[in-house]
Protein backbone atom coordinates (compact mmCIF):
# COMPACT_ATOMS: atom_id res chain seq x y z
CA UNK A 1 0.00 0.00 0.00
CA UNK A 2 1.27 3.59 -0.72
CA UNK A 3 2.49 4.89 2.66
CA UNK A 4 1.54 7.98 1.17
CA UNK A 5 -2.09 6.74 2.13
CA UNK A 6 -3.38 8.12 5.83
CA UNK A 7 -4.68 4.83 6.09
CA UNK A 8 -1.48 2.89 4.98
CA UNK A 9 -0.27 0.01 7.49
CA UNK A 10 3.04 1.80 8.00
CA UNK A 11 1.14 4.04 9.94
CA UNK A 12 0.25 1.64 12.70
CA UNK A 13 2.02 2.71 16.27
CA UNK A 14 3.56 -0.05 18.07
CA UNK A 15 3.59 -2.51 14.94
CA UNK A 16 6.83 -4.95 14.54
CA UNK A 17 7.95 -7.52 12.63
CA UNK A 18 6.16 -10.15 14.66
CA UNK A 19 2.73 -8.68 14.65
CA UNK A 20 0.27 -9.70 18.02
CA UNK A 21 -2.54 -11.72 17.54
CA UNK A 22 -5.75 -10.26 16.01
CA UNK A 23 -8.10 -9.53 19.60
CA UNK A 24 -11.63 -11.64 18.35
CA UNK A 25 -10.19 -13.34 15.12
CA UNK A 26 -10.67 -17.00 14.37
CA UNK A 27 -6.42 -16.94 14.75
CA UNK A 28 -6.84 -15.90 18.95
CA UNK A 29 -6.73 -19.36 20.98
CA UNK A 30 -8.88 -19.67 24.11
CA UNK A 31 -5.77 -19.38 26.28
CA UNK A 32 -4.69 -16.33 24.92
CA UNK A 33 -8.01 -14.78 26.10
CA UNK A 34 -7.48 -12.60 29.23
CA UNK A 35 -4.06 -13.04 28.37
CA UNK A 36 -1.52 -10.02 28.28
CA UNK A 37 -1.47 -10.62 24.66
CA UNK A 38 -4.77 -9.93 24.32
CA UNK A 39 -5.28 -7.01 26.31
CA UNK A 40 -5.60 -4.18 23.48
CA UNK A 41 -2.69 -1.82 22.81
CA UNK A 42 -1.52 0.74 20.16
CA UNK A 43 -0.47 -1.09 16.84
CA UNK A 44 -3.35 -4.20 17.89
CA UNK A 45 -6.47 -5.47 15.49
CA UNK A 46 -9.73 -6.08 16.61
CA UNK A 47 -11.36 -7.70 14.75
CA UNK A 48 -15.54 -7.92 15.09
CA UNK A 49 -16.48 -12.13 15.20
CA UNK A 50 -19.39 -11.80 13.31
CA UNK A 51 -19.03 -9.61 10.61
CA UNK A 52 -15.05 -9.18 10.39
CA UNK A 53 -14.74 -5.82 9.75
CA UNK A 54 -11.20 -4.53 11.52
CA UNK A 55 -10.52 -1.60 14.06
CA UNK A 56 -6.52 -1.39 13.82
CA UNK A 57 -5.58 1.32 17.34
CA UNK A 58 -3.42 3.75 16.60
CA UNK A 59 -3.95 5.88 19.66
CA UNK A 60 -5.19 5.62 23.16
CA UNK A 61 -7.02 9.36 23.40
CA UNK A 62 -8.68 8.82 26.66
CA UNK A 63 -9.72 6.70 29.14
CA UNK A 64 -13.34 6.29 31.68
CA UNK A 65 -14.98 5.01 34.82
CA UNK A 66 -11.80 6.61 36.04
CA UNK A 67 -9.33 5.49 34.10
CA UNK A 68 -10.15 2.07 34.25
CA UNK A 69 -11.09 1.31 30.93
CA UNK A 70 -9.10 2.93 27.53
CA UNK A 71 -10.34 4.66 24.80
CA UNK A 72 -8.25 4.59 21.45
CA UNK A 73 -8.35 6.03 18.05
CA UNK A 74 -8.81 3.18 15.61
CA UNK A 75 -8.79 2.72 11.84
CA UNK A 76 -12.01 0.80 11.27
CA UNK A 77 -11.98 -1.00 8.09
CA UNK A 78 -14.99 -2.81 6.36
CA UNK A 79 -15.17 -6.59 5.35
CA UNK A 80 -16.87 -6.69 2.03
CA UNK A 81 -16.77 -9.95 -0.58
CA UNK A 82 -16.07 -8.20 -3.52
CA UNK A 83 -12.43 -6.88 -2.16
CA UNK A 84 -11.65 -10.62 -0.59
CA UNK A 85 -10.86 -8.59 3.01
CA UNK A 86 -11.13 -5.53 5.05
CA UNK A 87 -11.13 -1.98 3.28
CA UNK A 88 -10.16 1.04 5.52
CA UNK A 89 -13.36 3.55 5.71
CA UNK A 90 -11.67 5.88 8.15
CA UNK A 91 -11.14 6.48 11.90
CA UNK A 92 -13.50 5.89 14.61
CA UNK A 93 -13.45 5.90 18.54
CA UNK A 94 -13.18 2.76 20.47
CA UNK A 95 -13.79 2.56 24.24
CA UNK A 96 -13.11 -1.06 25.15
CA UNK A 97 -14.52 -2.54 28.45
CA UNK A 98 -12.74 -5.81 29.77
CA UNK A 99 -15.74 -7.70 31.26
CA UNK A 100 -13.82 -10.10 33.19
CA UNK A 101 -12.26 -7.18 35.12
CA UNK A 102 -14.60 -4.49 34.65
CA UNK A 103 -18.14 -6.49 35.34
CA UNK A 104 -19.94 -3.41 37.03
CA UNK A 105 -19.08 -0.40 33.58
CA UNK A 106 -20.09 -3.45 31.39
CA UNK A 107 -23.69 -3.68 33.18
CA UNK A 108 -24.10 0.15 32.79
CA UNK A 109 -22.68 0.49 28.94
CA UNK A 110 -25.68 -2.23 28.66
CA UNK A 111 -28.20 -0.53 30.72
CA UNK A 112 -27.31 2.43 28.46
CA UNK A 113 -27.32 0.87 25.00
CA UNK A 114 -30.75 -0.57 25.63
CA UNK A 115 -32.14 2.47 27.42
CA UNK A 116 -32.11 4.47 24.72
CA UNK A 117 -32.32 2.12 21.60
CA UNK A 118 -35.56 3.85 20.51
CA UNK A 119 -35.45 7.44 21.36
CA UNK A 120 -35.33 9.92 18.90
CA UNK A 121 -31.97 10.96 17.52
CA UNK A 122 -30.27 14.09 17.37
CA UNK A 123 -27.38 14.73 15.09
CA UNK A 124 -26.06 17.40 18.12
CA UNK A 125 -25.45 14.28 20.20
CA UNK A 126 -22.76 11.32 19.93
CA UNK A 127 -24.26 8.05 19.82
CA UNK A 128 -22.49 4.52 19.49
CA UNK A 129 -22.06 3.25 15.68
CA UNK A 130 -22.04 -0.30 17.03
CA UNK A 131 -20.91 -2.73 19.84
CA UNK A 132 -19.42 -6.06 19.38
CA UNK A 133 -17.69 -8.85 21.67
CA UNK A 134 -14.68 -9.37 20.71
CA UNK A 135 -13.04 -12.02 23.28
CA UNK A 136 -13.52 -11.08 26.61
CA UNK A 137 -13.53 -7.56 26.00
CA UNK A 138 -17.21 -5.37 24.72
CA UNK A 139 -15.76 -2.63 22.26
CA UNK A 140 -18.66 0.30 21.36
CA UNK A 141 -17.75 2.04 18.38
CA UNK A 142 -18.33 6.21 18.45
CA UNK A 143 -17.54 8.83 16.08
CA UNK A 144 -14.68 9.82 15.41
CA UNK A 145 -14.11 13.50 17.17
CA UNK A 146 -11.03 14.71 15.82
CA UNK A 147 -10.19 18.02 18.30
CA UNK A 148 -10.71 15.85 21.72
CA UNK A 149 -12.96 17.60 24.42
CA UNK A 150 -13.63 21.21 24.62
CA UNK A 151 -11.94 20.78 28.09
CA UNK A 152 -8.39 19.36 26.39
CA UNK A 153 -8.42 22.17 23.00
CA UNK A 154 -8.35 24.78 26.83
CA UNK A 155 -5.90 22.98 28.21
CA UNK A 156 -3.65 23.80 25.22
CA UNK A 157 -4.07 27.42 25.85
CA UNK A 158 -1.92 30.07 27.85
CA UNK A 159 -5.15 31.48 29.23
CA UNK A 160 -6.95 27.88 29.42
CA UNK A 161 -10.63 29.66 29.05
CA UNK A 162 -12.79 30.28 25.88
CA UNK A 163 -13.45 33.94 24.60
CA UNK A 164 -16.83 34.99 25.63
CA UNK A 165 -17.66 35.78 22.05
CA UNK A 166 -17.09 31.86 21.06
CA UNK A 167 -19.57 30.74 24.35
CA UNK A 168 -22.78 30.87 22.65
CA UNK A 169 -21.14 29.62 19.35
CA UNK A 170 -20.61 25.99 21.81
CA UNK A 171 -23.15 26.24 23.89
CA UNK A 172 -25.75 26.63 21.13
CA UNK A 173 -25.06 23.24 19.65
CA UNK A 174 -25.36 21.66 23.48
CA UNK A 175 -28.70 23.01 23.81
CA UNK A 176 -29.94 21.59 20.48
CA UNK A 177 -28.95 18.06 21.42
CA UNK A 178 -30.59 18.33 24.99
CA UNK A 179 -33.80 19.43 23.67
CA UNK A 180 -33.70 17.39 20.99
CA UNK A 181 -33.02 13.81 22.04
CA UNK A 182 -32.10 14.22 25.98
CA UNK A 183 -35.13 16.71 27.41
CA UNK A 184 -37.55 14.85 24.56
CA UNK A 185 -41.41 15.86 26.12
CA UNK A 186 -41.85 11.85 25.28
CA UNK A 187 -39.67 10.68 27.46
CA UNK A 188 -36.91 12.98 29.01
CA UNK A 189 -34.07 11.69 30.52
CA UNK A 190 -31.43 13.45 31.88
CA UNK A 191 -27.48 14.35 31.73
CA UNK A 192 -26.53 14.66 34.61
CA UNK A 193 -22.65 15.19 34.20
CA UNK A 194 -23.00 18.08 32.20
CA UNK A 195 -19.30 19.91 31.95
CA UNK A 196 -16.85 21.26 29.07
CA UNK A 197 -14.55 17.74 29.39
CA UNK A 198 -18.44 16.02 27.86
CA UNK A 199 -18.22 18.92 24.70
CA UNK A 200 -16.85 17.37 21.68
CA UNK A 201 -14.87 19.32 18.83
CA UNK A 202 -14.77 17.32 15.06
CA UNK A 203 -13.45 19.10 11.44
CA UNK A 204 -14.44 16.89 8.95
CA UNK A 205 -11.16 16.18 6.36
CA UNK A 206 -13.54 16.28 3.71
CA UNK A 207 -15.13 19.24 3.82
CA UNK A 208 -13.10 21.60 6.23
CA UNK A 209 -16.55 22.19 8.32
CA UNK A 210 -16.78 22.08 12.23
CA UNK A 211 -19.40 20.21 14.55
CA UNK A 212 -19.56 20.62 18.38
CA UNK A 213 -21.05 17.48 19.88
CA UNK A 214 -22.49 16.61 23.29
CA UNK A 215 -20.96 13.32 24.67
CA UNK A 216 -24.06 11.27 26.83
CA UNK A 217 -24.12 8.14 29.03
CA UNK A 218 -22.44 5.69 26.89
CA UNK A 219 -20.66 8.09 24.57
CA UNK A 220 -18.78 9.98 27.83
CA UNK A 221 -14.93 9.60 28.04
CA UNK A 222 -12.30 11.96 29.33
CA UNK A 223 -9.66 12.76 27.37
CA UNK A 224 -7.08 14.73 26.95
CA UNK A 225 -4.35 15.60 29.96
CA UNK A 226 -5.25 15.05 33.78
CA UNK A 227 -7.45 16.92 35.97
CA UNK A 228 -5.70 20.15 37.50
CA UNK A 229 -5.99 20.30 41.04
CA UNK A 230 -8.26 23.52 41.01
CA UNK A 231 -10.67 21.50 38.48
CA UNK A 232 -10.99 18.40 39.73
CA UNK A 233 -14.83 19.10 40.82
CA UNK A 234 -15.71 19.28 37.17
CA UNK A 235 -15.09 15.74 36.53
CA UNK A 236 -18.40 14.18 35.64
CA UNK A 237 -18.24 11.65 39.29
CA UNK A 238 -17.88 14.96 41.11
CA UNK A 239 -20.38 17.24 39.30
CA UNK A 240 -22.98 14.43 40.09
CA UNK A 241 -21.13 14.51 43.79
CA UNK A 242 -21.63 17.89 44.43
CA UNK A 243 -21.40 20.04 41.83
CA UNK A 244 -25.00 18.92 41.01
CA UNK A 245 -27.96 21.54 40.88
CA UNK A 246 -29.49 22.17 44.52
CA UNK A 247 -32.51 20.11 44.27
CA UNK A 248 -30.12 16.94 43.27
CA UNK A 249 -27.34 17.59 45.76
CA UNK A 250 -27.24 15.29 48.47
CA UNK A 251 -30.77 14.59 48.21
CA UNK A 252 -32.63 11.32 48.26
CA UNK A 253 -36.15 12.46 46.30
CA UNK A 254 -35.90 11.12 42.68
CA UNK A 255 -38.84 13.66 42.30
CA UNK A 256 -36.85 16.86 42.80
CA UNK A 257 -34.65 15.76 39.87
CA UNK A 258 -35.86 16.88 36.06
CA UNK A 259 -34.50 18.58 33.34
CA UNK A 260 -33.78 22.22 34.90
CA UNK A 261 -31.05 20.46 36.70
CA UNK A 262 -29.27 19.98 33.57
CA UNK A 263 -29.57 23.49 32.82
CA UNK A 264 -28.17 24.52 36.56
CA UNK A 265 -25.26 22.52 35.04
CA UNK A 266 -24.93 24.55 31.82
CA UNK A 267 -24.88 27.75 33.77
CA UNK A 268 -21.60 25.52 35.83
CA UNK A 269 -20.36 24.58 32.33
CA UNK A 270 -20.28 28.42 30.95
CA UNK A 271 -18.58 30.19 34.27
CA UNK A 272 -15.88 27.01 33.26
CA UNK A 273 -15.29 28.27 30.14
CA UNK A 274 -15.49 31.83 30.80
CA UNK A 275 -13.09 31.62 33.65
CA UNK A 276 -11.05 28.64 32.39
CA UNK A 277 -10.69 27.45 35.82
CA UNK A 278 -13.29 27.23 38.95
CA UNK A 279 -11.23 27.60 42.08
CA UNK A 280 -13.57 25.46 43.73
CA UNK A 281 -12.67 22.37 46.21
CA UNK A 282 -16.22 21.95 47.80
CA UNK A 283 -19.83 23.02 47.72
CA UNK A 284 -18.98 26.18 50.30
CA UNK A 285 -16.93 27.44 47.64
CA UNK A 286 -19.19 26.78 44.73
CA UNK A 287 -22.59 28.36 46.94
CA UNK A 288 -20.14 31.22 47.75
CA UNK A 289 -19.22 32.48 44.09
CA UNK A 290 -22.83 31.58 42.92
CA UNK A 291 -24.52 33.77 45.70
CA UNK A 292 -21.42 36.29 45.38
CA UNK A 293 -22.03 37.06 41.61
CA UNK A 294 -25.74 37.00 41.98
CA UNK A 295 -25.45 39.88 44.43
CA UNK A 296 -23.42 42.02 42.23
CA UNK A 297 -25.15 41.04 39.10
CA UNK A 298 -21.69 41.84 37.65
CA UNK A 299 -19.55 38.77 37.03
CA UNK A 300 -15.61 39.72 38.27
CA UNK A 301 -12.66 39.46 36.23
CA UNK A 302 -10.62 36.53 38.37
CA UNK A 303 -13.14 34.43 40.66
CA UNK A 304 -9.54 33.18 42.55
CA UNK A 305 -9.31 37.08 43.29
CA UNK A 306 -12.76 36.65 44.63
CA UNK A 307 -11.81 33.54 47.04
CA UNK A 308 -8.66 35.31 48.23
CA UNK A 309 -11.17 38.03 49.27
CA UNK A 310 -13.58 35.89 51.52
CA UNK A 311 -10.57 33.90 53.07
CA UNK A 312 -8.42 36.77 53.75
CA UNK A 313 -11.03 39.64 54.54
CA UNK A 314 -9.57 42.60 52.95
CA UNK A 315 -10.39 44.43 50.04
CA UNK A 316 -8.46 46.59 47.89
CA UNK A 317 -8.94 50.48 46.29
CA UNK A 318 -8.01 48.98 43.03
CA UNK A 319 -10.67 46.60 43.39
CA UNK A 320 -13.33 48.51 44.32
CA UNK A 321 -12.92 50.77 41.02
CA UNK A 322 -12.54 47.74 38.98
CA UNK A 323 -16.24 46.61 39.69
CA UNK A 324 -17.85 49.35 38.39
CA UNK A 325 -16.16 48.40 34.54
CA UNK A 326 -18.22 45.28 33.57
CA UNK A 327 -15.82 42.41 32.27
CA UNK A 328 -18.41 40.36 30.37
CA UNK A 329 -21.67 40.99 27.91
CA UNK A 330 -24.72 41.68 30.03
CA UNK A 331 -26.32 39.13 28.06
CA UNK A 332 -24.24 36.47 28.74
CA UNK A 333 -24.37 37.65 32.70
CA UNK A 334 -27.93 37.20 32.49
CA UNK A 335 -27.92 33.56 30.80
CA UNK A 336 -26.32 32.03 33.17
CA UNK A 337 -27.83 33.36 36.31
CA UNK A 338 -31.18 32.79 34.73
CA UNK A 339 -29.95 28.41 34.72
CA UNK A 340 -28.15 29.05 38.15
CA UNK A 341 -31.65 30.30 39.74
CA UNK A 342 -32.44 28.23 42.72
CA UNK A 343 -35.60 27.32 42.20
CA UNK A 344 -35.32 24.95 39.27
CA UNK A 345 -38.73 26.30 38.47
CA UNK A 346 -37.53 29.55 37.44
CA UNK A 347 -35.01 28.40 35.64
CA UNK A 348 -35.22 28.73 31.17
CA UNK A 349 -35.61 25.20 29.38
CA UNK A 350 -33.62 24.33 26.24
CA UNK A 351 -35.91 25.29 23.97
CA UNK A 352 -36.37 28.92 25.88
CA UNK A 353 -32.52 29.54 26.12
CA UNK A 354 -32.44 28.63 22.26
CA UNK A 355 -35.15 31.52 21.88
CA UNK A 356 -33.02 33.98 23.37
CA UNK A 357 -30.76 36.49 21.18
CA UNK A 358 -27.75 35.20 22.73
CA UNK A 359 -26.42 32.59 20.20
CA UNK A 360 -23.87 33.75 17.53
CA UNK A 361 -22.19 32.10 14.39
CA UNK A 362 -19.23 29.21 14.34
CA UNK A 363 -16.90 30.46 11.93
CA UNK A 364 -14.56 32.68 14.15
CA UNK A 365 -14.81 29.59 16.70
CA UNK A 366 -13.05 27.48 13.99
CA UNK A 367 -10.24 29.83 13.86
CA UNK A 368 -10.14 29.40 17.83
CA UNK A 369 -9.61 25.44 17.48
CA UNK A 370 -7.28 25.19 14.49
CA UNK A 371 -4.97 27.69 16.10
CA UNK A 372 -1.46 25.75 16.04
CA UNK A 373 -0.33 24.52 19.32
Amino acid sequence: MDSRNPFSTKMEIGSSSKQPTDIGSSRSSDAEIGSFSNRPRPGQTITDPYTKDTYLLILKIGSFSNGRCPVYKALFSRNTYRSGGPVPRGYVTLKIIDMKLHQNEFKLIQHQLQTHLFQPQSPNIIRSKKTFFASNLLCVSLPYMSEGSLRSILSTRPEKKLPENFIPVVLREVLIGLRDEVHVFCCPTLHKSLNAGDIFVNIHDDTNEMSIKLAFEVSIYDSGPPFEEGSLFLTPKNISIWGAAPEVFESENEDNIGEKSDMWLLGITALELVYGNLPVKNRRDLNYIINKIREKKKFPKSLEKMMIKRDNKFKKLMDLVKRKKRVFSREFEEMVLACLRENPENRPTAFELLNTPFFSDIEKFKQFVLIEQ
